[in-house]
């Protein structure tokens, strides 16, 4: 493996064209080569306050990389969008005309990029607009081969540091991002089976949540897309994919004794069982979805969390029925009010984000006792503060008893 060098001018053939008010040369070419004739000009508030480019993400680098060399399959096609790229030096290329005669239409061209002239400190020749990642790797390199496909470009000549920075602008900021419940949904549909499970077990365990007609999730969920066939039927669907993947990603991860069991058919039963018995314990709130908290994202991802916590008592027990489930939750029935407009003591009206999550999760599960009666993590957590304030006094009274004894061997001295 080894990377693109030696290499003194590379020709891209193109056709002179407009793409709303700008003129261009698009047409395409292997990545290698882009990549070597073009450069990331890096903001750094620092060293460099008028680059354009953000920090490069060597991940996504890595897996644009991935993307476009690995084999090709004709059943996943694939496809990159165009890299735009700007011409800051022209002295670094030659244009030549190459258009068939008589043909007053198109014009095609031969853009000639002499590596030789792009030399300096530093100094960014032809600025990579739009397509760095794609870029990063595609001259190859050490442990990489270069990339020898061919993908679209577009190339601006002459355009000024602040006309780029709009470009760029409008390029990444006009974009709207993929709706994530969406695409997932669409991954989850195209990653066989046996793979779903291996390496995405918690969104292949959203999806039988959503699809199983004996889910309380069954019915509930807005996979992305359109809702106008939703609105037609009357149907009503609160909460989002990529919310449920999360709350099952927070159980998965909270709970130990989840991993015990080897089979995710099992595993699915446990999560199904905890989300019965939530839905039969907190009923009024799980059928007001408009009124109450507990069906948007902070009250998924709160009772997601608690979940662990449920699943990590019953399992060693042996004791995973739903109703076997639904003794604890009721002991913290009354702890959080679900109320959207809910004022004062337990109100979460106002709460969002991970760390609110987490802090409602908590609240709940230092209430939960065994059929012992014992609090167990409340009653550990007042054993431990009492100790430490034992501890605590202790060490002031020992402190306390020796400037006594200093004091004492002073007046007798």
């Amino acid at each position: 493996m080894t990377k693109l060098t030696g290499i003194s001018e590379i020709v891209l053939t193109a056709v002179e064209t407009k793409n709303l008010d700008t003129l261009c040369f698009r047409g395409s070419a292997p990545l290698a080569h882009l990549a070597i004739l073009s450069q990331a000009d890096v903001f750094d508030q620092d060293t460099n306050p008028h680059g354009l480019q953000r920090d490069l993400s060597a991940k996504h680098a890595a897996e644009a990389y991935e993307y476009a060399h690995r084999p090709a399959d004709g059943s996943h096609p694939r496809a990159f969008p165009e890299v735009v790229v700007n011409v800051r030096d022209k002295k670094v290329i030659e244009i030549e005309d190459v258009s068939p005669a008589g043909d007053d239409q198109l014009r095609q061209v031969r853009v000639h990029f002499f590596l030789e002239k792009m030399r300096g400190p530093d100094k960014v020749f032809v600025s990579r607009v739009d397509g760095n990642h794609r870029l990063f790797y595609g001259a190859g390199g050490d442990d990489r081969d270069p990339v020898l496909a061919d993908v679209p470009f577009q190339i601006q000549v002459g355009l000024t540091r602040d006309q780029e920075a709009h470009l760029f602008v409008d390029i990444n900021a006009n974009q709207k991002g993929l709706n994530s419940s969406h695409l997932d949904i669409l991954k989850n549909r195209l990653t066989p089976a046996e793979r779903e499970i291996k390496d995405y077990p918690q969104r292949w365990i959203a999806k039988r949540l959503t699809d199983d007609p004996g889910s309380p999730w069954h019915g509930l969920i807005h996979m992305g897309g359109a809702k106008k066939g939703a609105r037609a039927q009357g149907l009503s669907r609160p909460v989002n994919f990529a919310s449920l993947e999360s709350g099952v990603a927070r159980t998965w991860a909270k709970s130990q004794y989840i991993h015990d069991l080897t089979q995710i058919e099992a595993q699915y039963g446990v999560i199904r069982n905890y989300w019965i018995a939530v839905k039969a314990v907190f009923a009024k709130e799980w059928a007001d979805a408009k009124g109450y908290l507990l069906l948007k994202n902070i009250g998924v991802l709160s009772l997601s969390i608690l979940g662990g916590t449920v699943v990590d008592r019953c399992i060693p027990r042996g004791k995973v029925t739903p109703e076997e489930m639904a003794y604890y939750l009721r002991q913290v029935q009354g702890i959080i009010d679900w109320q959207r407009d809910a004022t004062g003591d337990g109100s979460i009206s106002g709460m969002s984000g991970n760390r609110a999550a987490l802090l409602i999760a908590a609240q709940m599960a230092g209430q939960l006792s065994d059929p012992t009666g014992t609090t167990v993590i409340k009653d550990l957590e007042d054993k431990l503060i009492r100790e430490a304030v034992g501890t605590r006094q202790s060490d002031d009274e020992r402190a306390m008893e020796g400037e006594l004894a200093a004091a004492s061997e002073f007046v007798r001295s």
